[in-house]
């Protein structure tokens, strides 16, 4: 997989080859903008009632696994007290019971925190989609061609504060928001 890094490094000498038209044309000017999706999904209309109804599944998922961790450890308990009345068949069958119980609530956690991304991933689809609407339009109004994201490019050291379009994605996703 290519680091964001090497993905700009190989578009950098695209932006700046100038591209063959007419011959003695002038070479073709490239406006980039930035945006910092982070501060845009932090404050973008509707996070706050998604990231509502994320916590509120997510307490339910960890109530499922508090219960069931409870019983486990209620069941290994129980063993504890009566293990050394019982005959050795009768230890081994109730151990490997348990064994399985054990599998089944570690299986049961990793279905929930697969469920757990994917409801994430699902509040978060339409929050995206906005963002990706917004910055298409703040684009296209201020005239940029290509608009980066500032935080999938850990290696962006510093840039001109006019190329920073985040607050202007931001007051276009306020107001298509209304």
């Amino acid at each position: 997989m290519r680091s964001p890094l090497r993905s700009l490094l190989a578009v950098l000498p695209l932006l700046l080859v100038a591209p063959l038209g007419a011959q003695g044309a002038a070479p073709a000017r490239v406006v980039v903008g930035l945006v910092d999706t982070r501060v845009l999904l932090q404050q973008a209309p509707g996070r706050a009632q998604a990231e509502s109804e994320f916590a509120l599944e997510q307490a339910k998922m960890r109530a499922q696994v508090r219960e069931a961790a409870d019983s486990l450890k209620a069941s290994v308990e129980e063993f504890t007290r009566v293990e050394k009345e019982l005959r050795p068949r009768e230890r081994e069958a109730l151990m490997m019971v348990l064994r399985a119980r054990e599998l089944a609530f570690e299986d049961m956690v990793s279905q929930l925190n697969a469920a757990v991304e994917t409801r994430l991933t699902t509040l978060q689809a339409p929050l995206l989609e906005r963002i990706r609407a917004a910055v298409q339009v703040v684009r296209r109004r201020e005239g940029v061609q290509l608009v980066l994201d500032a935080a999938s490019m850990p290696a962006l050291l510093d840039a001109d504060a006019t190329v920073d379009l985040t607050s202007k994605v931001l007051d276009e996703l306020r107001r298509a928001g209304r």
